[in-house]
């Protein structure tokens, strides 16, 4: 009898699959197509060439020199020279450069004199990775410009290169990305965002087919069709979900580490057997919400809330240091942060799976998390009441 109930809740959960075509949009379409926009989006690795513009009020040698190394950055591209301050600004607040180099007119006076020069640069911080490139630029090329000038001084006090090397740069950083020793910007946003928007699926997908059943008062069917089990009756609707799911998980993971070379230093087998645990574990989670809070509204909406605050929480977009100590706690109790830390650990670090046991170990408790508290969520489908 229990393999019977298996079968007929697992044949209703494929149904209702394949009757909703929001379903094929939730788990086929979006998580696939938001997957490659972001991956080909950031496949050069970085933004680069920044269209910025260039105010040249002393026009002379030395201003057409700092011009020039400012054109030979990768961060930027100078789209265009204006004539004043005004014109710039106006420029940025149209939207046609993120912002401007400002040299004054008395550059090349103020230089030779040997007074300190003054060189400024307007950033729109609208936009905040084309910002952050051009600002590292323009620093750059201040700082390069600094030392060009204070190196042109020491040279007419006789000075020999060795000695203004030692003066201008006591001690060289020897730096070592290690695991990104390119610095691709593709290698760690990708692998952070794309799972955390496939967790964001997942967790609306689930929240929804078990909501509906609630606010439509099918869930007395849902039960009796599993013979009264509730763990029947999830395993029935879940399995089919978490087999898309895996299959598109996967796919995304080709997509990632043989498609656009994302850092594989693992046996392929290690991140494979992540994919359906994590996929498990953001389903426990929303069933676990539902077990505390039985409603269709209450319940997606916490699982939205949840799954957007992700992105912040889990320290993608914020690094964890910066974070209040008890913000950062929040992030440990979402699947997606573990299985970050495990691809982190395996796919691009490469290290022994002993060293991320426990990362498994989280979600395997985020699948179990539940079984204590299905008696609540048994109670509901018994008896329904939908508040709107």
């Amino acid at each position: 009898m229990v393999w019977s109930y298996i079968k007929e809740s697992i044949v209703r959960g494929t149904v209702q699959l394949v009757r909703r075509p929001m379903y094929v949009l939730t788990i086929i379409i979006v998580p696939l197509l938001s997957a490659w926009i972001l991956l080909d989006m950031m496949s050069p690795g970085s933004v680069r060439r920044v269209p910025v513009g260039v105010v040249d009020l002393d026009r002379s040698a030395l201003s057409n020199q700092l011009t020039r190394r400012l054109r030979s950055f990768q961060q930027v591209n100078i789209r265009k020279q204006y004539a004043n301050f005004n014109e710039a600004r106006n420029a940025v607040q149209r939207g046609d450069v993120y912002g401007f180099f400002f040299i004054p007119s008395d550059f090349s006076e103020r230089t030779l004199s040997g007074r300190q020069p003054v060189v400024s640069y307007y950033v729109n911080y609208s936009y905040f990775a084309p910002a952050s490139m051009q600002y590292k630029g323009f620093k750059t090329i201040s700082l390069l410009a600094n030392g060009g000038v204070v190196q042109t001084s020491m040279r007419t006090l006789g000075l020999t290169d060795q000695t203004i090397a030692a003066k201008l740069q006591p001690i060289l950083a020897d730096s070592h990305a290690i695991g990104n020793p390119w610095l691709n910007y593709n290698y760690y946003l990708s692998a952070s965002f794309v799972p955390c928007l496939l967790a964001l699926m997942i967790l609306l997908t689930t929240a929804f087919s078990i909501g509906i059943e609630l606010k439509t008062g099918l869930c007395r069917q849902w039960l009796a069709t599993a013979g009264d089990n509730i763990g029947l009756a999830l395993l029935g609707k879940l399995l089919p979900q978490t087999v898309l799911f895996t299959v598109i998980g996967w796919a995304i993971q080709w997509m990632m580490y043989i498609a656009y070379g994302l850092p594989l230093n693992c046996p392929p087998a290690r991140m494979l057997i992540a994919m359906p645990l994590f996929v498990m574990a953001n389903q426990g989670l929303t069933v676990t919400f539902f077990c505390f809070c039985p409603n269709f509204r209450y319940g997606t909406t916490l699982c939205t809330l949840f799954g957007m605050l992700s992105f912040s929480f889990c320290a993608f977009s914020l690094p964890e240091e910066a974070m209040y100590p008890w913000v950062a706690a929040l992030g440990y109790i979402m699947p997606v942060k573990y299985y970050y830390l495990i691809s982190v650990d395996q796919a691009l670090n490469g290290i022994a799976p002993y060293y991320s046991r426990l990362y498994y170990a989280a979600l395997i408790g985020f699948i179990l998390l539940p079984l204590p508290l299905k008696w609540r969520l048994k109670a509901e489908c018994r008896n329904p009441f939908y508040i709107p």
